[in-house]
């Protein structure tokens, strides 16, 4: 047992003294990162600096790959943005916000690209857009809102393309018109809106 435990802590002071402190520099001879590397990889967490010594990002290192949760900053230290890395690919859930702390966009990565729903914010904290992506790509129900939090408008995107219903309103909330697309053009009859009645406009057909 004493041997095993022996052997345990030699393999650890190893993988330490394999890993050595280093510091990258600016042109100017200012710190631009510094942090844990074995011969030729960066390792563990690493902390970037701007060109000013103020504080650009905390990112961990596996095997020089970005690995873990990364944090972003910044000019006046302020978190920006937090995303979560696997392999050098951004995975799961990641945050981002203005520099006054308000959220601007949150959602889920999956091998660097959108997935799922995703939501975006004005910097007052209304609701800009909300909808879904599937690799990358809008994708399903989406809504766009005025500043004020009023919905503009609302429908599918397929890959991109407005397809299907989509409704449009005014700031006040009225509905202005409607109409359907297909793969991004409009198509058949389109209506309009007078004093909340319905009434036919153009045609695409």
């Amino acid at each position: 047992m004493k041997t095993l435990s022996i052997i345990i802590l030699g393999l650890f002071v190893h993988k330490l003294s394999a890993q050595q402190a280093d510091t990258l520099y600016y042109e100017d001879g200012s710190v631009m990162a510094f942090g844990l590397k074995t011969t030729t990889e960066k390792s563990g967490i690493w902390t970037f600096y701007y060109p000013n010594g103020q504080l650009n990002s905390l990112l961990t290192y596996d095997r020089d790959q970005l690995d873990g949760y990364q944090k972003y900053y910044s000019f006046d230290g302020k978190l920006i943005a937090l995303e979560y890395y696997e392999n050098d690919l951004m995975q799961d859930s990641a945050i981002y916000y203005y520099p006054s702390g308000q959220i601007e966009k949150h959602g889920v990565y999956i091998d660097g690209l959108y997935q799922g729903e995703w939501k975006f914010y004005y910097e007052n904290g209304k609701v800009k857009r909300s909808g879904f992506y599937d690799e990358g790509l809008p994708n399903g129900q989406w809504s766009f809102f005025f500043e004020n939090g009023e919905l503009n408008q609302t429908g599918v995107l397929k890959q991109g393309l407005e397809s299907g219903l989509w409704k449009y309103y005014d700031e006040d909330g009225d509905q202005l018109y409607e109409g359907n697309w297909e793969n991004g053009k409009e198509v058949g009859q389109w209506y309009y809106f007078k004093k909340g009645k319905k009434k036919s406009w153009k045609n695409y057909d």
